[in-house]
């Protein structure tokens, strides 16, 4: 990056994200992106009213979170119809990256893999959405394939799924995994559908490291709206003077690279 960059990461080595009291600017910056990247990918929000999402140390803390909140809203609703939720699963393709395998054992969930064949390389839709059961949490589609780069087609995910949930009665909505190529497709290809435009798109995460331009070590996981981030995942801290609520795996981290990151978006809009 440009010296001025490696001066801005520097000056901010000694502040912690974390205390937002001691260092409101940095709270303030994060929320800035979180607005930018939503409405770069299409949420619905209305003028002034914030969007939902969260900065991370990468695109791997965003999927156990998007995961979790996946899993607890599936567990909600199982528990309010009186059903078994002792058993989730989430549906994707056997190229997914090694984080969504770790997300499965470190929080009870099968991983139900779809295939991939010699002539395609990415996931089908059309056997995903016949792997999808009354278990399911979510869809993940790969925005950017971990094996070649390749889009797989969340639209057509989408419109499968609208069926089946219509058949089944289900509410089974779609991950995407847009680490690779969420700072690509809303630039070189502004035509393509794959984000919060498509109804059962209820969460996004993607990589500031990669195609975002910065130092590694940060991520953002964006959702559709305040219904899909059960509340009871947030925790909500005052010991730090006052109340801030916070959803992440850690607790301290560096606010250099969220700095960083605000200063690229800024120069890319201008």
């Amino acid at each position: 990056m440009e010296p001025e960059c490696d001066k801005l990461i520097l000056e901010s080595l000694n502040k912690n994200y974390i205390d937002m009291d001691e260092y409101p600017v940095t709270t303030e910056l994060q929320d800035r992106c979180v607005n930018m990247i939503a409405r770069l990918f299409n949420a619905p929000h209305k003028d002034g009213e914030n969007a939902i999402g969260v900065g991370t140390v990468g695109s791997s803390e965003a999927i156990m979170l998007a995961g979790l909140a996946f899993k607890k809203k599936w567990q909600n609703r199982r528990n309010a119809e009186g059903k078994p939720f002792d058993k989730p699963n989430i549906v994707t393709g056997a190229n997914v990256q090694v984080c969504w395998e770790k997300f499965g054992r470190y929080f009870e969930v099968e991983l139900k893999a779809v295939k991939l064949r010699e002539d395609y390389n990415v996931m089908d839709p059309h056997k995903a959405v016949e792997m999808v059961d009354e278990n399911t949490i979510c869809v993940c589609a790969i925005l950017g394939s971990t094996y070649n780069g390749e889009f797989e087609d969340v639209k057509l995910l989408n419109d499968l799924l609208l069926s089946k949930n219509r058949e089944t009665g289900w509410d089974t909505a779609i991950h995407v995994d847009a680490a690779s190529g969420g700072f690509v497709a809303p630039f070189i290809y502004p035509e393509l559908v794959w984000d919060f435009r498509l109804p059962l798109v209820r969460s996004i995460n993607v990589s500031g490291h990669k195609y975002g331009l910065v130092y590694a070590g940060i991520g953002w996981q964006i959702w559709r709206s305040k219904q899909d981030l059960p509340e009871e995942l947030v925790f909500h801290i005052n010991y730090l003077g006052a109340d801030q609520p916070t959803f992440t795996l850690n607790f301290s981290r560096g606010s250099g690279r969220s700095m960083l990151w605000t200063r690229q978006m800024v120069f890319a809009d201008a």
